[in-house]
């Protein structure tokens, strides 16, 4: 069973001028942007700063704010984002209790820095500021309950970043206790957020605080997630014969016509020209058969030595949407020697990896559009 708890939000007034894409997709250049708006949650989320001066300068930046916030009465949330493709989630508090007890399912481990940043941060503001991104398997009556409650006007409505956002806010008690109802039985997968609910978690074990013990986290239907394609990008290959040596484990041949790739598919870009690479042998393993993996153990580490795609600077990624076009620039014009051009790895497949507790290859999904930081906090005050 999965405790829901609805929660007293903190919410800006102005939340097209507040809210921002989740930290961990914000470069430098467009957080510094993003701070020319005083009204910003970046100044919060991603501060300006060195050091203990950030987290400082995120608390100082928190307390003015607070100024342009209200508090709402205890709440579960319904989020909507409209445009091409609509997703929608429930926004409530899940006890950290059943993190720990594997009811809210992982995909992926934790590294270190990043982790120790969000503790620090959720430490010295004592909020959960980002939403960690959860999904159940479809569940119709759940669908049934969300359209019922979505015909109720929404506080929130704005567009931004493409997308029209949508926030209905549910404060009747026997609704609220519907809603953890039909949510008692079913287990919950983090889709993204690992470190946001990795850092709460901690927090609540060195503190023990009743409201700290509940971590913010939208949830939404399996089967209303999109997953985009994670793509690699080679900087350079210096190899003899590289297309002679991928053959020694895929069906390679150049591609004319240019489609999405299917299942067990993998697209390289490499000299002016696409190519098709079919693995001869699909392994049986529920990591090991993920088209992210295929790719990794078959030809990224064994021909082209990179062992941790973490930290090997001759790999990097590009997730999300973007014309073939600009995938050919990365090679054409800006330098690089090959992209790597996957069929996206399925929520099925994210499911099966975290029912059996093993973990995600590094940068396997990403999940399109990205929810907005800043609709709603949950402070532990």
């Amino acid at each position: 069973m999965v405790e829901i708890k609805e929660f007293a939000g903190l919410r800006h007034i102005e939340p097209e001028k507040f809210t921002t894409p989740p930290y961990d997709v914000i470069g430098e250049e467009e957080a510094e942007e993003m701070r020319k708006e005083s009204q910003s949650a970046i100044h919060i989320i991603l501060p300006s700063g060195e050091g203990e001066e950030k987290y400082e300068n995120a608390k100082k930046a928190f307390e003015r704010l607070k100024k342009n916030m209200v508090r709402d009465e205890p709440s579960i949330y319904i989020y909507e984002q409209e445009n091409d493709f609509t997703q929608r989630g429930f926004i409530f508090c899940v006890s950290l209790k059943d993190y720990e007890d594997g009811l809210i399912k992982k995909h992926e481990e934790t590294r270190e820095k990043p982790l120790k940043d969000r503790m620090k941060h959720i430490e010295t503001l004592k909020a959960n500021t980002g939403l960690v991104w959860t999904v159940f398997r479809r569940n119709d009556e759940i669908k049934k309950k969300m359209d019922d409650l979505m015909e109720a006007k929404p506080i929130v409505q704005f567009k931004k970043y493409g997308y029209t956002h949508r926030l209905w806010k549910i404060n009747d008690r026997v609704e609220i206790e519907n809603i953890k109802e039909l949510f008692k039985s079913l287990p919950l997968y983090i889709a993204d957020g690992h470190h946001r609910i990795a850092a709460a978690y901690h927090y609540w074990k060195k503190y023990d605080g009743d409201e700290a013990k509940y971590v913010m986290i939208y949830a939404a239907s399996d089967d209303e997630a999109r997953i985009l394609p994670y793509n690699r990008v080679i900087r350079k290959i210096e190899i003899d014969n590289f297309i002679e040596k991928i053959k020694e484990n895929f069906y390679v041949e150049e591609l004319n016509v240019l489609q999405e790739p299917k299942k067990h598919e993998i697209q390289m870009y490499y000299r002016q020209r696409w190519w098709k690479l079919i693995p001869k042998e699909l392994p049986h393993g529920i990591v090991e058969s993920i088209d992210v993996s295929i790719l990794h153990n078959e030809l990224i580490e064994p021909i082209l030595g990179i062992k941790d795609v973490r930290k090997d600077p001759n790999i990097f990624f590009v997730g999300g949407k973007m014309s073939r076009k600009e995938y050919e620039k990365l090679v054409d014009e800006k330098g690089n020697d090959a992209v790597f051009y996957l069929h996206p790895t399925s929520i099925e497949e994210l499911e099966a990896v975290a029912d059996a507790s093993k973990n995600m290859p590094p940068k396997s999904t990403w999940f399109d559009p990205k929810l907005l930081t800043g609709l709603v906090f949950h402070t532990f005050e």
